[in-house]
């Protein structure tokens, strides 16, 4: 898996808290308005900046955008290691895929409708947008079946990618579709009727 990395930007050097408010600004805005009404003068302002340190560094919103979701894609790789093991392939997925504020953030409606009207542009916003949701869960994934193989729990055709597809695909169901939290008795019910049931099944060739 590619680990982002940071661009480099044509724009003056910024000092870096200041960057990093105007960044968390623009990702707080995406939560709470989405992307298509975010705008450069509300972020400035939940930041304390003015608009003439923002457009030093990034020359629009396409471009202050592409940096913020970079960050977040960074951060979600760092949650890795927020990540906690139970001792079972069920414990591991009950506790990290419940949203407590460490791996796994209980996701609003706004910013991941915002994530998808995002992802709809050809540019590096698209780009990084893309990233960003893949990076939700891949990492989560990665990790826990890790733990499973270890202790035996499943073979090693347990697919990382599936298992991040059909996790992050549920949540955007259970958020944007049936107006819904992601909670504790949601997350049970996934695990125990889709991601078990997939992530333990064996090809019909090989029962005896």
């Amino acid at each position: 898996m590619t680990t982002p990395t940071p661009a480099k930007s044509a724009g003056r050097p910024m000092d870096i808290h200041r960057e990093a408010a105007l960044l968390d600004a623009a990702l707080d805005l995406l939560a709470e308005v989405g992307y298509e009404r975010l705008t450069l003068t509300a972020v400035c302002e939940r930041a304390k900046a003015s608009t003439k340190t923002m457009y030093r560094r990034w020359a629009n919103k396409d471009e202050l955008m592409a940096a913020a979701l970079r960050r977040a894609a960074c951060r979600a790789v760092d949650q890795t290691a927020d990540l906690t093991a139970t001792g079972s392939l069920r414990g591991d997925l009950l506790h990290n895929l419940v949203p407590t504020g460490g791996a796994q953030v209980q996701p609003s409606p706004k910013y991941l409708s915002g994530l998808l009207v995002a992802a709809s542009d050809d540019g590096s916003v698209g780009g990084m947008t893309k990233e960003l949701v893949r990076l939700h869960h891949a990492r989560l994934a990665e990790t826990v079946l890790g733990w499973a193989r270890e202790r035996g729990e499943v073979g090693e055709d347990a697919d990382p990618v599936l298992l991040a597809d059909l996790a992050r695909a549920a949540i955007l169901h259970q958020v944007l579709v049936a107006d819904s939290q992601v909670d504790a008795a949601f997350v049970e019910s996934l695990v125990d009727r889709v991601l078990l049931p997939v992530l333990t099944s064996r090809p019909s060739g090989d029962a005896q």
